[in-house]
């Protein structure tokens, strides 16, 4: 029988030397693996090369379009606010948000009661005034016809011939007209009429509401003539065909609908935005008597201006243009070299270039890579 002792020593063996053993046949594996094993093929990679045409250099004039986005304003935008207090007693069916209305029409009425009382009193009172003036006439007269009688010559003091009173009373008619036309003006000022052809934005007030003066009532704006304004950077702004009657195409698209609008450009800002280093000008159009829906305040559109042509520069694809603005031209003998150039304007597709390159001169230009 095995000791305890003899037991104790082969466990201490095994815990040393069988990690040994199997880090060696491990070893041993690899080794024959890396020597027996089949090798990967090694693939030749192959660099594509690019195909490459060659251009020649032509001056040509280059017609300029200029891009630019905004939003479409109402030019004419107003709040109507009450000129007199009162109460409103009717209002126009077109008294809605978004509704249209009519230059001319009735949109809302206050309580006139008290202005027609003013005006009557103011009546009454300018009627008095005209007859205390042809009294006071025909005492002037009278008395100028005693003193005839009584003694010759013109009189010392114009209290003879009621000078003084007789003007007291023509300005009393003077003030007493003028109430009457103040009470006129605030009897309609009662109404609030349409200034022009519009559509209201907001009301600010209904049916039963008391308005004070000064109160606003609602905001509307007049749908005859629209604006946008078009901010460009001011090397666009440059190129900018400034005729006052340069034509202008405003184009959105919402959804599957598009709608295009042809605006004329009328001004360009006082000032150049600080922030952006653009210069706004304005365009305006008129959406006509049946306009889209769509033309509305408020619609993003994109806008397309016409510019002054550039003159005798090189057109060059995009692609043909290297970094640090160069350009690889070709000798006649095949040589290449790189060569800086001028660019006057860039496009989608196109480099125009002002300087740089002359009439006949070969541009490298790459095209995309060979498929396989």
């Amino acid at each position: 029988m095995s000791s305890p002792d003899n037991i104790r020593s082969l466990s201490r063996f095994g815990r040393i030397f069988l990690p040994l053993l199997l880090v060696a046949l491990g070893a041993a594996a690899q080794q024959a693996a890396v020597k027996f094993g089949r090798r990967a093929d090694k693939a030749v990679v192959q660099t594509p090369v690019p195909d490459v045409e060659l251009l020649k250099a032509e001056l040509s004039d280059a017609p300029v379009t200029l891009s630019a986005q905004g939003v479409i304003e109402p030019i004419t935008q107003s709040r109507a606010a009450a000129e007199v207090a009162g109460r409103v007693i009717a209002v126009s069916p077109s008294w809605r948000d978004g509704a249209s209305f009519k230059q001319g029409e009735e949109l809302l009425r206050l309580d006139d009661a008290d202005y027609l009382s003013a005006l009557a009193n103011a009546e009454a009172n300018a009627a008095d005034a005209a007859m205390q003036v042809r009294m006071e006439q025909a005492r002037a007269d009278q008395a100028m016809r005693d003193w005839k009688k009584l003694a010759s010559g013109n009189p010392e003091s114009d209290l003879v011939t009621r000078a003084p009173q007789l003007k007291a009373a023509h300005a009393r008619v003077a003030s007493t007209n003028a109430a009457v036309a103040k009470a006129k003006r605030d009897l309609e000022r009662t109404v609030l009429r349409a200034p022009f052809d519009g559509r209201i934005l907001r009301t600010l007030t209904n049916l039963g509401s008391y308005a004070a003066p000064g109160a606003a009532l609602a905001e509307f704006y007049a749908t005859d003539k629209f604006q946008v304004k078009l901010p460009l950077p001011l090397d666009d702004f440059t190129l900018l065909d400034s005729a006052a009657d340069s034509p202008v195409t405003l184009s959105a698209t919402a959804g599957t609908r598009s709608v295009s609008i042809k605006a004329t450009l009328v001004r360009s800002a006082a000032e150049i935005d600080r922030a952006s280093r653009t210069l706004p000008v304005t365009v305006e159009f008129s959406p006509g008597p049946d306009p889209d829906p769509l033309i509305a305040p408020g619609l993003y559109v994109n806008a397309s201006l016409v510019g002054r042509p550039l003159k005798n520069v090189v057109r060059i694809p995009r692609r043909a243009l290297l970094a640090g603005d160069r350009v690889a031209v070709s000798s006649p003998d095949h040589h290449l070299s790189f060569r800086p150039v001028t660019i006057a304007r860039t496009t989608r597709d196109d480099v125009l270039l002002s300087s740089g390159l002359k009439p006949g001169d070969l541009v490298l230009t790459c095209l995309l890579y060979p498929s396989d």
